[in-house]
C-alpha cells in the first residue's frame, strides 16, 4: 500500500481542479508574453452585463462576471470588470487577463 501512495498522489495532482472563478485552464489557443491592456470599469454587474450585450460579447448559458475583447493582431486587449471599489473580485480580472494572454482557453 505504501508503494501505491506516491503514484496515486502524482496521478491526482495531474487532474486540474477548478480555480476560485469556477474554471480550469483547458489549453492555450495561443500564447503572448506581452500585450497592451486597457481596463474599463462598470458601476455594477448589471451595467457590465448590459455593456456586454450591447457589444455582442455575451456568452450563452454563462453568468457573465467580466469580459474581454482582443485586437485582431492580439497585441492589445480591453478587459471589462465591475469597479473594484464597489466589488473587489480579482479572480475575474485575472481570468480575463488569461484570455488576453492565452486566447479562448475554455469552451
Amino acid at each position: 500500500m505504501k508503494r501505491l501512495a506516491p503514484g496515486l498522489i502524482a496521478l491526482l495532482g495531474a487532474c486540474q481542479q477548478p480555480a476560485s472563478d469556477g474554471y480550469t485552464f483547458e489549453g492555450a489557443e495561443y500564447a503572448r508574453e506581452q500585450v497592451v491592456v486597457r481596463v474599463v470599469t462598470h458601476a455594477s454587474l448589471t451595467d457590465l452585463r448590459h455593456a456586454a450585450n450591447a457589444a455582442g460579447a455575451r456568452e450563452d448559458g454563462r453568468e457573465l462576471m467580466a469580459w474581454a475583447t482582443l485586437s485582431g493582431d492580439r497585441t492589445s486587449c480591453t478587459i471589462h470588470v465591475v469597479d473594484p471599489a464597489r466589488v473587489y473580485a480579482p479572480e475575474w480580472l485575472g481570468h480575463e487577463l488569461a484570455h488576453c494572454l492565452y486566447g479562448r482557453w475554455h469552451r
